[in-house]
């Protein structure tokens, strides 16, 4: 390539003087109107987002910020969850909450007058686990890699990182002011600390749907009622069709095994032995990592080349590198072909690659449609190109008729069971009045199941979860001895709960388990008090999405 470039010395020397002139005649209105080319996308606080923007500062950002964040920094985490709101995490709408809460941030850190300064956004990054090597330290050679290899299939920068790390920290500050004055009261620390070292004695009831259920049989009338009034409920899933790659290392085989000697050989023989088996265990190691760091690199240009095509030629590119192309029917998330069920590596987001595929953000850009790189299985990646959609629709009555039949019956049996367990609790209540047990009160309220007494109920308690709540101890942690907790209700069956007796256990290390509590209840305050003044500026911000207009 360099040589190529050579034979055009000259010519591109006289480009880049016509470039420079263009420049300085341009006027600012063109300039800073081709800047921002692009579909609009989005509009916070008055000004319009296009969707360039909204990739770069909002989509890339949010999943670079979640691949960061993978290495245990709390402060990324709670960064990404502040402003991507109450969203599903990794949804489409959350990463629009991100992109908006951003640009009312960067609008605060000038309210404010918080601007980090370089120093300290280097102190910020160079801190940042995802950089640290096997000694602890700073790794500026894993630093170089993510800049140069691991950001750029986002459209992304090393300046984009930095103003990252400055909203991150930006986002600190503002909520330590926010909350300045707002302190933690630690005598209701000391008391919530008590409750949760409490020792609780109950028994527990429990009341069964299934036998409800079975006992509703709703007319073809009322399930057509039903869905007729409800038939906003009853959707076609999204599909999509993909076009897509995975790229496995070649791994190369492993050096022949090595013969171990028998119990009688000499010491020196044995240790020879163990240090050769290591040598070969280093080698096998060695070579895979070597292959697939060359698959990574490879995935990598793969992208970066793909960017630079006029025409997205997926697949003769994926040919260079003899990678297996295939192109799927069009399906639903929860009829993903099998290739697409794997599981995603080193992610906190939960899922398949095919539940990353569906999360994928389509916009004007061609680009859009084509997956980051998706680590898959043990040392694989998967590539996709979005081929094609059919969008959600309402459910036609045959086609909703089952569905609607069955949450029919689960709401008029949940109702039935709220009924069922009301009236059992006030025949409860008046039955212990009477002095009888828990156990004869349940029995003549007409409850069948046989009632669970445990004696040392504790806020690490793990019971059977097939028998009692798995929130038994907070359900029962404020309720005084020999009354009933508010019952608990899943999604199929009841628990009635009765506190027999309660104790406090004291603990040796209480001080230092106070102190811990308190740091958390401030943090927990500064977070509260920076989100709800994000809540409110959004709300005064009327955001608007215009993709779909």
């Amino acid at each position: 390539m360099i040589e190529n470039l050579r034979k055009y010395t000259g010519l591109i020397i006289v480009l880049f003087v016509f470039v420079i002139i263009g420049f300085f005649f341009m006027d600012y209105g063109n300039m800073n109107s081709g800047a921002t080319s692009g579909a609009p996308y989005i509009k916070v606080a008055g000004r319009t987002y296009n969707d360039k923007e909204y990739n770069k500062i909002g989509a890339s950002t949010y999943q670079i910020t979640q691949s960061l964040g993978q290495s245990g920094d709390y402060q990324l985490f709670t960064f990404l969850f502040g402003l991507s709101g109450e969203a599903e995490f990794g949804s489409s709408k959350s990463m629009e909450n991100f992109f908006a809460s951003r640009m009312l941030l960067r609008s605060a850190k000038e309210e404010f007058g918080i601007y980090p300064g370089e120093e300290e956004i280097d102190s910020f990054i160079r801190k940042l686990r995802a950089f640290t090597g096997p000694n602890g330290e700073f790794s500026q050679e894993q630093y170089r890699n993510f800049i140069e290899k691991g950001i750029g299939r986002f459209g992304l920068t090393e300046g984009d990182v930095r103003d990252l790390a400055s909203d991150v920290i930006a986002q600190t500050k503002i909520a330590e002011v926010l909350s300045a004055g707002l302190t933690t009261n630690s005598d209701t620390v000391a008391k919530s600390s008590a409750l949760e070292g409490q020792r609780i004695a109950l028994e527990v009831a429990r009341i069964d749907l299934d036998p409800i259920e079975a006992k509703i049989d709703p007319s073809e009338e009322e399930i057509k009622t039903y869905w007729e009034t409800t038939k906003d409920a009853f959707k076609t899933p999204e599909k999509r069709r993909f076009t897509y790659l995975i790229a496995k290392p070649k791994v190369p085989a492993n050096p022949a095994e090595i013969t171990e000697p028998d119990a009688t050989a000499a010491e020196e023989a044995k240790a020879e032995y163990e240090k050769a088996k290591a040598k070969r265990e280093a080698e096998i190691a060695e070579a895979r990592r070597k292959v697939q760091n060359e698959t990574g690199t490879l995935v990598d240009d793969f992208l970066f080349d793909l960017e630079e095509q006029q025409e997205l030629s997926f697949e003769k590119l994926a040919e260079v590198n003899k990678w297996e192309v295939k192109t799927t029917e069009i399906f639903a998330l929860a009829d993903a072909p099998e290739d697409l069920k794997s599981a995603l590596r080193a992610s906190s987001t939960p899922g398949t690659a095919a539940s990353e595929l569906f999360r994928m953000v389509i916009s004007s850009d061609p680009l859009s449609k084509i997956s980051p790189a998706i680590a898959i299985g043990e040392d694989e990646w998967l590539i996709a190109r979005l081929d094609g959609m059919e969008e959600v629709r309402v459910q036609t009555y045959e086609e909703a008729r089952a569905d609607a039949r069955a949450r029919f019956i689960a709401e008029q049996a949940g109702a039935t069971l709220k009924k069922t367990t009301e009236e059992a609790i006030e025949k409860i209540k008046t039955a212990i009045a009477g002095g009888k047990s828990f156990v004869d009160a349940t029995k003549e309220a007409g409850i069948t199941i046989e009632t669970i007494s445990l004696t040392e109920v504790t806020a690490g308690y793990q019971g059977d979860t097939t028998k009692v709540p798995s929130t038994l101890f907070n359900n029962a942690k404020y309720t005084e001895p020999g009354a009933l907790t508010e019952p608990v209700f899943e999604s199929d069956r009841a628990f009635i709960i009765h506190v027999a007796k309660r104790e406090i256990v004291k603990k040796e290390d209480a001080a230092t388990a106070l102190k811990d509590e308190l740091e958390r209840a401030q943090e927990a305050i500064r977070i509260s008090a920076f989100n709800s003044w994000l809540a409110a500026k959004t709300e005064s911000a009327g955001i608007e999405t215009l993709y779909d207009k």
